[in-house]
């Protein structure tokens, strides 16, 4: 009998642990489907609170604001901007992915206005800051026109314009030294940009630069000496191609004046018509040669030759041997002690004649330049309208998709179809709108330059006037 009742109580021991095993089971499934419950409904309601605060209009404000779709991760610049030729195809794999969020997103967005936003929480295009702030940073990228103002300098007498002229830079190491507070190389090239455009416009151009070479050491001496370079061959003017070719090369060694000069007398030798020599220079021959004699012999070469030099920043003893060197070169010596002065020379010197203000308005921006700039300016409001179009295939493809399950009603579909194709079209009235404030930059800013070519243009005239000028 006691052994009946011990079988008894653990018999009943074990149906209440399997009782309870059963109990906890079923617990830990419910809990488990309240979780996945909770857990879908939280996705449903992150798809609407990223859509909360999406403005439906079309601006640049509202597009700056405007965050990438959470689906077009991965999506590319490049990808999205790239030219439509057709209507585009959303990439399949995209609609897969976007097929479970949209049943979610109409499982809890019930209106219209809440789907639209919802569409574009997930499909907007990731590139609109990008394009709009690229746009508005436009810039029209007008040659800038050198107009030389001969104001504060003592009259001369007029330069005429030579076929051909050759810059001869001096780089030795004494141009290293400071003036005004800058390097005197650094202000030099400066100017010399700045005269070669001028000059430019009425002559072939060429660039030779000497003292590059080696160093001050006296065994780099010979090196440096024999380093005389055409480092801009003689030709048409190109500011790009010029420019490049002023900044090639640093200050460094020794002052071979006269082999410059001889340099430039063997290049003009092959040369039709007269050839002008500018120099500018802040020292004296340091490399044994006669820069005088060299000058002599380059004009007697060919009489109609000439060698102009400015002395910028130099001592007695290097002034004395420089006006030697520009009379015996039937040219003339101008002398700037200061980087305003060395400016203001160079706009004396080379006062421009009646014919160069006669083509003056060719410094002003032309048609053709106009028109690569309006084609610029486009380029990224263009863009704006490539994304915007793509975008709106993306969510006609959405409503597809939408439509055809069933998730939405034929009211529904209509509308937000129908609010694609403008969405669209908003989009292309934006790239419009932005074009033709880039536009109005790029006429503004032609136009202004235009004021200031005419102003100076008169100015002239009445200079030219002034000196008695009949021309």
């Amino acid at each position: 009998m006691k052994r009946y009742s011990l079988w008894l109580l653990f018999a009943a021991l074990i149906l209440s642990a399997c009782s309870n095993d059963k109990e906890e089971t079923a617990a830990h499934s419910v809990k488990k489907g309240q979780e996945q419950e909770k857990k879908k409904e939280k996705k449903q309601e992150n798809i609407l609170a990223e859509s909360k605060n999406i403005d439906l209009e079309v601006s640049e404000e509202s597009l700056l604001k405007l965050p990438p779709g959470t689906l077009m991760e991965g999506f590319t610049y490049e990808e999205d901007i790239e030219i439509i030729e057709f209507a585009p195809e959303t990439d399949p794999e995209l609609i897969s992915k976007m097929t479970p969020k949209l049943e979610e997103l109409t499982k809890e967005a019930k209106d219209a206005e809440s789907i639209k936003k919802g569409l574009l929480s997930l499909l907007a295009s990731p590139s609109y800051k990008e394009i709009i702030e690229k746009s508005n940073a436009y810039k029209p990228d007008f040659e800038e026109p050198y107009l030389q103002d001969p104001t504060k300098s003592e009259p001369g007498k007029e330069k005429k314009a030579s076929e051909q002229a050759i810059i001869l830079l001096d780089a030795s190491s004494s141009m290293l030294l400071q003036a005004g507070g800058n390097v005197k190389m650094d202000i030099a090239k400066s100017a010399v940009k700045s005269f070669a455009q001028t000059i430019g416009q009425s002559s072939d151009v060429s660039l030779v630069v000497y003292g590059h070479k080696g160093s001050e050491a006296d065994a780099d001496k010979e090196i440096s000496c024999s380093g005389v370079e055409e480092v801009y061959p003689m030709g048409k003017y190109s500011k790009k191609e010029f420019h490049e070719s002023v900044d090639s090369f640093e200050s460094k060694g020794w002052t071979p004046l006269a082999g410059a000069i001889q340099k430039a007398a063997d290049m003009s030798s092959g040369y039709d018509g007269a050839t002008t020599i500018y120099i500018v220079s802040d020292g004296a021959e340091t490399c044994d040669g006669d820069p005088v004699q060299a000058s002599k012999n380059l004009v007697k070469n060919n009489s109609s030759n000439t060698v102009n030099i400015i002395g910028f920043d130099v001592d007695g003893r290097a002034e004395n041997q420089l006006k030697a060197v520009a009379q015996a070169g039937n040219g003339e010596y101008l002398k700037a002690d200061s980087p305003d002065e060395l400016k203001n020379t160079i706009q004396y010197e080379w006062l421009p004649s009646a014919g160069d203000l006669a083509w003056a308005f060719t410094l002003s921006p032309s048609p053709w330049e106009m028109i690569d700039e309006y084609e610029i300016g486009e380029v990224y409001p263009r863009q704006l309208f490539t994304v915007g179009r793509r975008e709106a295939h993306r969510i006609l493809d959405a409503v597809t998709v939408m439509g055809d399950n069933g998730w939405i009603t034929d009211e529904q579909r209509s509308e937000l179809s129908d609010w694609s194709y403008e969405r669209s079209e908003q989009m292309k009235n934006l790239y419009l709108k932005l074009y033709e404030k880039n536009r109005n930059t790029a006429e503004a800013k032609s136009d202004e330059i235009k004021q200031r070519v005419d102003e100076w243009v008169e100015k002239m005239k009445a200079l030219k006037k002034e000196r008695g000028d009949i021309w």
